[in-house]
């Protein structure tokens, strides 16, 4: 069906209605999961399909922060910026307008080699690992990709974050498990939204965009969800503070993730996990 319509999110106490345009279609009977890995399987929050845990020490949680500042201000200079000595993540909206942002985000797009993490990735490796009860890494030997994220959303602008999505409707994401690993300005207001469970749903009950997803005048590479079971979705936003850890199923339907902050931006790493 083609579509220049709009979508309506419920995300907690707040409603959010954007343009779309597009085909939208509803998949097969079938659940993606029951064919692919679980990597939750054998934890007691796999019906959830995420978990909120403690993540490293405090001074290897010090050390990622400060390397991931220390990166982003160069990347905001490489980009034609300008920052000063009270520069801190949190404040990043303060030293970027819409055009810089974006050369910016052009820059982290696609993520840097866990070589380039500020400390030994093999220790996020090993607590992964360690919460689910498997060898996971960050590796994967499918697609010879070894790589972490860095996510920023600032405050009131609805374009910097994906729409809800599944990751799985991209092949090469399959079999994984994801992390949201809040750096600042995670809060109910902003954090990593998602529908709880929504892992074990049938691709039939999910309407969504054909292609990537075309909202709120921004194109997307992940298809968009449009409604679940025939209704507006309704997303929740687990609260993980700093140096804790949302891992959580990549079949979940998540995104979403507007920052209603005040005047805060909400950065965050964002990696894939396979079976090592």
């Amino acid at each position: 069906m083609k579509t220049n319509s709009q979508v309506t999110y419920q995300i907690e106490d707040h409603t959010l209605s954007f343009e779309f345009q597009g085909d939208t279609f509803q998949g097969d009977n079938d659940v993606l999961l029951e064919n692919d890995i679980n990597l939750l399987l054998d934890t007691p929050w796999n019906s959830l399909g995420y978990t909120i845990q403690p993540f490293l020490d405090q001074e290897s949680f010090a050390l990622i922060k400060k390397g991931i500042q220390g990166k982003l201000a160069r990347l905001i200079v490489r980009a034609g910026g300008k920052i000063d000595d009270n520069f801190e993540l949190e404040s990043y909206h303060a030293y970027v307008d819409d055009e810089l942002h974006l050369k910016v985000a052009s820059l982290i797009h696609h993520g840097w080699h866990v070589s380039d993490f500020p400390i030994n990735f093999d220790i996020v490796n090993d607590r992964i690992s360690e919460i689910l009860g498997n060898k996971v890494s960050a590796q994967a030997k499918h697609d010879n990709f070894n790589h972490y994220f860095m996510r920023i959303v600032r405050p009131n602008k609805m374009k910097d974050n994906n729409p809800p999505h599944r990751d799985v409707w991209l092949d090469r994401l399959r079999n994984a498990v994801n992390i949201y690993a809040p750096l600042c300005g995670s809060t109910i207001r902003s954090s990593l939204p998602l529908v709880a469970g929504s892992h074990f749903l049938k691709e039939s009950d999910i309407t969504r965009t054909a292609d990537g997803a075309f909202i709120n005048e921004t194109q997307y590479t992940v298809p968009g969800v449009i409604f679940v079971k025939n209704e507006i979705p309704k997303l929740t936003r687990p609260d993980p503070k700093e140096n804790e850890v949302m891992i959580f199923s990549p079949y979940l339907i998540h995104g979403g993730g507007y920052n209603l902050n005040d005047n805060q931006t909400r950065m965050s790493l964002e990696i894939r996990f396979w079976m090592a």
